[in-house]
């Protein structure tokens, strides 16, 4: 038992794909509710994604679908996501939440537009 102390162990990388960061223009916005405001996607793959919003309360995610745009033009439509994290950033003038979260099961459709989306639209691979 001694043996194993100041043994650091790391911890295992849950994720399945790379994670790309998202050009500039990329958005997520809820399936169905033209009334939001679009998010800012920060880095997507084949697994889940991360975007950004403007608001001090968590969005009332359960049970959503997820569409991805790029340039206003809907490239990925209602994909089904499980949050993973939800957290308020700081150093902001504005309350702003960084939200990751997991693909659902997605159709083969819904799989191959990712997978264009990702191999067009990506910029460098990103490691958080």
């Amino acid at each position: 038992m001694a043996a194993n102390i100041g043994k650091k162990t790391t911890a295992k990388e849950r994720r399945q794909s790379p994670r790309y960061s998202a050009l500039e223009k990329a958005q997520v916005g809820m399936s169905g509710d033209d009334l939001r405001l679009p998010y800012h996607l920060i880095n997507i793959s084949q697994g889940g994604m991360a975007f950004e919003y403007t608001n001090e309360k968590p969005l009332p995610l359960t049970h959503t679908r997820m569409d991805v745009y790029l340039n206003l033009d809907l490239h990925v439509g209602r994909l089904p996501i499980e949050v993973v994290a939800d957290r308020l950033m700081t150093g902001g003038i504005f309350p702003e939440r960084r939200c990751s979260v997991r693909f659902g099961k997605l159709t083969q459709t819904q799989k191959l537009q990712l997978e264009t989306f990702i191999r067009l639209h990506k910029s460098v691979p990103k490691n958080s």
